[in-house]
């Protein structure tokens, strides 16, 4: 009933819809049966006509450097840009893409060979944001130079949304036990625009959105935070299913004063309820009610002021997709295929409708991860087997404005800090670098562009400056990277380079001491370690007997404009029995 369209095209990852498009990120093989399935599933961007459901296009790509399983290939749900229409994807391989509305990539950056993003088994993967003129995506990750050392840590990376220009990455966590997937969000809180989110060391942060600076940071948890979390005026609610710090119940849900700074573990909590376990689906408020989704299924409804439990739902078993609120009611989704249309209210929720979806190539239910996207009257649901539009088709859809963020606190003349863009680059030799310092006001607003001194840094003292451009050097014989710096007034900023010559290279662990790799490696910190072998020195791999191997990035993602006619690796490998 009222179903517009379907497709038998489904997936893990929630749908979004921009200018008429419903947009997905999901695998290309969907028939779960096929036992080839797990060997042939590839990555794949879907575009369908919002209206009428006809395919427009789609672009498949491969899965690599990854051992994610397959059925959660397609792990992230995409963004849109509504001032451009371009939508952007985050690969499970670490492919990061900017399409325009027709499907062509307009650009793109592997953060794996890049920027040395870290892939776990469980194919947590975090869905990227867009506010104003950056499109922010957030991953694990071990580079070289100053973020090169262990223990690696969640870094948020902010891209322009239009040229794939690198502006800023924080890392304002500490180490990690998991991967996760808490998608950012962007708000006003006492005048300062922040990104909040929680984080794989199991804390909650939040930075300025513009900046990338640490405002404050709250730990809840010795495992990470999935669940993204919402904002209500100063109040900030998150929730998470694991240990906690400070007790023995695993789960809470917490809301946070989200106007203080500093470490505000133990200032900033309002309240908060423990042993609910919440760690999947992100929460909802709306009028004085947190609406709070558990992993086994059953929905909570608490007072968003005092956390006073209001009453609770049975939607299942396994809570995954985050609930939605349109028109007056609740939009829940529940794994085992079940679809909830809910009308809550402080004393009670009804059930205006409850259907459960069979598996469409397999037995048993249809599964459902994502949650439901909804715009212009029409509501979009993903399952494992299918894409669905219902609506009603004697409407004119239509939907409400998206409500302005809180005002921010006005403009300030005198500059508190600055940027030097683009932060990181990966060039060949002899190319031009072209800089420009962005300043910005105590409270994270941009004042303007300013001119400075660019100084070479470790790494780079080859470099000729000229103004704001940098010309790398064009007699190298094996990659260089390092840095260089500006300073305006008492604000500072670096940005970091790597430099490619001709092939071929050659590199040797002569000459290199303690924990050093060659300096334009990625990933490479303490994987290879310089070794004394037999009166020479060699790179001996450390992960040792029953570790898991580690890829090393020696070249740029682009190696195939080097080497056009591909390449090939030689290497002095000495083996030493072990006995058992």
């Amino acid at each position: 009933k009222n179903i517009l369209w379907k497709s038998d095209i489904g997936g893990r990852s929630a749908p979004i819809i921009l200018d008429g498009r419903v947009y997905l990120n999901c695998r290309t093989h969907h028939d779960v049966t096929d036992p080839v399935e797990k060997i042939n599933a590839r990555e794949q961007v879907v575009c369908w006509d919002a209206k009428t459901g006809e395919l427009l296009w789609k672009d498949e790509f491969n899965v690599f450097q990854t051992d994610i399983p397959s059925p959660r290939v397609g792990w992230a749900s995409m963004a849109g840009d509504s001032e451009t229409g371009n939508v952007f994807v985050h690969s499970v391989s670490g492919l990061f893409r900017c399409y325009s509305p027709e499907g062509k990539v307009l650009w793109e950056t592997s953060l794996a060979e890049d920027y040395g993003k870290i892939s776990g088994y469980g194919g947590r993967t975090q869905t990227p944001i867009v506010d104003e003129n950056r499109v922010i995506v957030s991953f694990l990750q071990l580079n070289w130079g100053k973020t090169a050392a262990p223990p690696p840590k969640q870094a948020y990376y902010a891209f322009d949304k239009k040229t794939g220009k690198l502006l800023w990455t924080a890392a304002p966590g500490g180490a990690p036990l998991d991967t996760n997937y808490s998608v950012p969000i962007v708000t006003v809180i006492d005048g300062t625009r922040m990104l909040i989110a929680g984080n794989a060391d199991g804390g909650c942060y939040a930075m300025n959105a513009r900046t990338g600076e640490t405002l404050w940071g709250f730990q809840m948890s010795k495992r990470g935070l999935n669940t993204s979390p919402v904002a209500d005026g100063k109040y900030v609610y998150i929730s998470h299913g694991e240990d906690n710090i400070d007790t023995v119940d695993f789960g809470r849900v917490q809301c946070i004063d989200g106007s203080l700074r500093g470490d505000i573990t133990k200032t900033g909590s309002v309240w908060r309820v423990d042993g609910v376990k919440a760690g999947y689906t992100s929460l909802l408020v709306k009028d004085g009610i947190l609406y709070v989704v558990a992993d086994t299924g059953r929905m909570y409804a608490y007072d968003s002021k005092d956390g006073k439990e209001l009453w609770t739902y049975n939607l299942g078993t396994v809570g995954k997709g985050s609930p939605v609120w349109a028109d007056g009611k609740l939009y829940v989704m529940e794994v085992n295929g079940n679809i909830h249309i809910l009308k809550p209210s402080r004393e009670k929720c009804e059930e205006l409708s409850h259907v459960q979806l069979l598996a469409r190539v397999d037995k048993g239910m249809d599964e459902i991860y994502a949650s439901p996207a909804i715009a212009d009257g029409r509501i979009y649901f993903v399952t494992r087997d299918r894409t669905i539009c219902i609506g009603d088709k004697s409407r004119e859809p239509s939907s409400d404005p998206i409500p302005p963020l809180a005002e921010e606190k006005p403009m300030q003349d005198k500059i508190a800090s600055i940027q030097l863009v683009p932060y990181e680059v990966a060039v060949t030799q002899g190319e031009k670098i072209d800089y420009e310092i962005l300043a910005y006001d105590a409270n994270g607003r941009f004042i303007k562009k300013v001119d400075g001194k660019l100084t070479p840094g470790p790494g780079m003292e080859a470099v000729k400056v000229d103004g704001m451009t940098v010309t790398t050097p064009s007699d190298l014989k094996a990659p260089a990277a390092g840095t260089v710096s500006v300073k305006v007034g008492d604000a500072t900023s670096e940005a970091r380079i790597r430099v490619f010559p001709p092939l071929p290279w050659k590199f040797e662990a002569k000459g290199l001491k303690g924990k050093q790799v060659p300096p334009a490696w990625v990933n490479g910190f303490l994987k290879l370690q310089p070794t004394e072998v037999d009166g020479t020195t060699a790179f001996k791999s450390s992960p040792g007997k029953g570790r898991p191997s580690a890829s090393i990035w020696m070249g740029p993602s682009n190696m195939k404009e080097l080497a056009p006619n591909g390449y090939t690796v030689q290497a002095d490998v000495y083996f030493k029995e072990q006995k058992r």
